[in-house]
């Protein structure tokens, strides 16, 4: 399962560069400047955002967007256009090489915007366009401005295939395929097989007994199945539990092991359909387990750094090391003042507290462990609550 990230960071220092762009004449410190990539370096080419050029297009932007706009010509650009390239081990010391070079703008449709909030919820996400098209627009770019300028199309790399000639090991953890997208009406989430015929999500993503739901499976193994929830816990209790019965075996997906012991600091993984799940399937975000919280000397609570967006509850929280399953996410954290969500502070059930009722309904069909869970003791309670109540007034400091 462990990929080769030390030959890919290597790669890596060796084709990132600092492209700036400015005018003749103008300061450094009022250049634009953006990433790009070195592709080819006899002769040096570059692929970096187009943007950076946008305020020294002769046309304006408007050329960007204009209907058939494929490519712009290097001439698009004034001659006042100064580029220059950085690059090293870090690209904006003097150790680092300099080139200064002509512009050749391709516009392909795609984008790398990144996202900091979306309905005042943080999601420190970038999208990323995949190299193939960028590669496809960048060879019809330089396949017609000229003589001699289509053998500069074949110093680019190819388009499939490995970047670098690494190869990975695998293609992802195979405990990422427990976690399945959980629809129920219009509210969706994601959720974990525990069994071939049962998954575990949230209550506040399946909240009523009975009621019919839809499980998806991620690849290699696709599959929608409709199920119906057995139970959800209340909502006073603590515990933000649900379990769905499912009509057909889910065929081909790993079961994960329940941990038996937590490891605060340990590295772990959530896997869920966050943000763009239900279009772009699940997503693995990780981090560690910052806390472990317990009542009794019992976890009750689990703490983590991963990102957890809306559409995550109910995923599984894995141990990155050992694969086993340690909880099940129940909620971020949300600033009451300011509706603010951030999601690298969130909270899971520890699946030491569902292991034993989950086993007796498995064997027994008892669903009398499970509605335990609705009994919990004041303490838990509180814990839950994430604040304690004031036991006496603050004294005044005035």
């Amino acid at each position: 399962m462990a990929r080769q990230w030390g030959p890919s960071l290597r790669a890596a220092e060796k084709a990132g560069c600092v492209v700036s762009a400015s005018r003749a004449g103008q300061p450094a410190a009022g250049s634009w400047s953006c990433s790009g990539v070195i592709v080819s370096r006899g002769p040096d080419l570059v692929l970096c955002h187009g943007g950076i050029l946008t305020p020294f297009l002769r046309a304006g932007s408007a050329a960007l967007t204009a209907a058939g706009a494929a490519f712009l010509r290097g001439d698009s650009c004034g001659d006042d256009l100064r580029l220059h390239v950085q690059w090293g081990p870090a690209a904006a010391s003097p150790a680092g090489g300099a080139e200064r070079g002509r512009a050749g703008l391709c516009t392909p449709q795609c984008s790398a915007p990144q996202l900091g909030w979306k309905a005042r919820e943080c999601l420190g996400l970038t999208l990323l366009c995949a190299a193939a098209p960028l590669l496809r627009a960048a060879r019809a770019a330089l396949g017609r401005p000229g003589p001699g300028a289509p053998g500069l199309a074949a110093l680019l790399p190819p388009e499939v295939g490995a970047p670098w000639g690494l190869p990975l090991r695998a293609p992802g953890p195979p405990w990422a395929a427990a976690a399945v997208l959980v629809e129920c009406g219009a509210v969706w989430g994601s959720g974990v097989a525990v069994a071939p015929r049962l998954v575990v999500t949230c209550r506040h993503v399946a909240p009523r007994e009975a009621a019919r739901v839809l499980v998806r499976a991620t690849p290699p193994k696709s599959a929608m199945i409709w199920g119906h929830v057995v139970f959800a816990t209340q909502e006073t209790s603590p515990y933000d539990i649900a379990v769905v019965s499912l009509e057909e075996d889910l065929q081909g997906i790993p079961l994960p092991v329940p941990t038996e012991h937590f490891h605060e600091g340990e590295a772990v993984s959530v896997v869920g359909f966050g943000v763009f799940g239900q279009a772009c399937g699940p997503s693995v975000t990780s981090g560690i387990l910052s806390a472990v919280v317990r009542v009794d000397d019992t976890p009750v609570m689990l703490q983590t750094t991963c990102a957890v967006h809306g559409g995550s509850s109910g995923g599984p929280l894995f141990s990155t090391c050992t694969g086993d399953l340690l909880g099940i996410v129940a909620s971020n954290t949300r600033d009451n003042n300011t509706g603010a969500t951030y999601p690298h502070l969130n909270f899971s059930v520890p699946v030491t507290v569902l292991q034993p009722a989950l086993q007796r309904y498995r064997q027994t069909g008892d669903l009398g462990g499970l509605r335990e869970l609705d009994g919990a003791v004041e303490p838990v309670k509180v814990v839950w609550r994430l604040q304690r109540p004031l036991t006496k007034a603050p004294r005044s400091k005035l």
